[in-house]
């Protein structure tokens, strides 16, 4: 009987069983990764996963909101470097082997003399959640939309992620003639009802508000905004729609915008 060979068989069997992703470290290098591990990267044992995907941490997504080798400090493992961070600050974005990035969750269990064990909880739902959450604090409360500040605060980010993900940001402008504080409330909600959870609906101005989003057309922003124009065809507003390209200047787009908006006519749309 071989011992060692059956201790390791055994511990393969039990991660097999887990649903998180789980890899234990020696050192700072993987000896053994579990089942749903092997399905997320699409390889069918350890070995191949070493000799397709190299170095482990250069599977972290280098994005600023994650943890990624670029925020390793010199002299650091990326172990340590990971451990330093507030447990809610301890996440990494993976692609899968459909090249569709997924955030994680990851817990480092090191309390072993020679080795850790790496869990990796799928959170990408969650984390929408959480940081809508977190950002209740940047929602203008009378309408119910983002602020105009905490959208050109996170503009860079945005631009950031729709580059990683290799999208346009998509803008629609909306400005309401003759409307109320109240009557604004109330299309913000009907807006969030036909608009995707990681859209971001921003209370530009009083009687204005915009609309940011990813796409990977123009006609694409256009389909959507036709979706949100269909909701105010009882009121009198009118749309622009653009995009924000790679290289373009945020603030000189929208300023763009707002000088069309202010030649349009009620009920009229314009693309630019």
């Amino acid at each position: 009987m071989n011992t060692i060979n059956d201790a390791y068989s055994l511990i393969q069997t039990i991660v097999d069983t887990q649903e998180s992703l789980v890899v234990i470290i020696e050192g700072d290098t993987p000896i053994l990764i579990n089942k749903a591990f092997r399905e997320f990267f699409g390889v069918s044992s350890f070995e191949q996963y070493s000799q397709d995907f190299g170095v482990f941490i250069n599977n972290f997504v280098p994005h600023p909101s994650y943890f990624h080798s670029g925020k390793i400090e010199e002299g650091q493992t990326w172990i340590e470097a990971l451990k330093e961070l507030d447990p809610k600050d301890q996440i990494v974005s993976m692609l899968s082997t459909t090249h569709e990035p997924r955030a994680f969750s990851v817990k480092l269990d090191d309390s072993h003399e020679q080795y850790s064990v790496l869990t990796l909880e799928d959170i990408s739902a969650n984390l929408i959640k959480r940081i809508m959450i977190e950002n209740e604090m940047n929602m203008d409360k009378s309408s119910g939309a983002y602020t105009k500040d905490y959208f050109l605060h996170t503009a860079e980010i945005l631009q950031d992620g729709a580059a990683y993900n290799e999208k346009e940001i998509g803008l629609s402008m909306i400005h309401f003639f003759g409307i109320n504080e109240e009557g604004l409330r109330d299309y913000v909600h009907q807006i969030k009802g036909v608009i995707r959870q990681n859209d971001i609906l921003v209370k530009w101005s009083r009687d204005t508000l915009l609309l940011a989003y990813l796409t990977e057309t123009k006609d694409n922003a256009i389909l959507l905004t036709t979706k949100v124009h269909a909701l105010l065809s009882s009121s009198t507003a009118c749309m622009v729609i653009d995009l924000v390209k790679k290289g373009d200047k945020m603030p000189h787009v929208i300023e763009k915008m707002r000088t069309a908006l202010d030649e349009l006519n009620e009920n009229e749309m314009k693309v630019l």
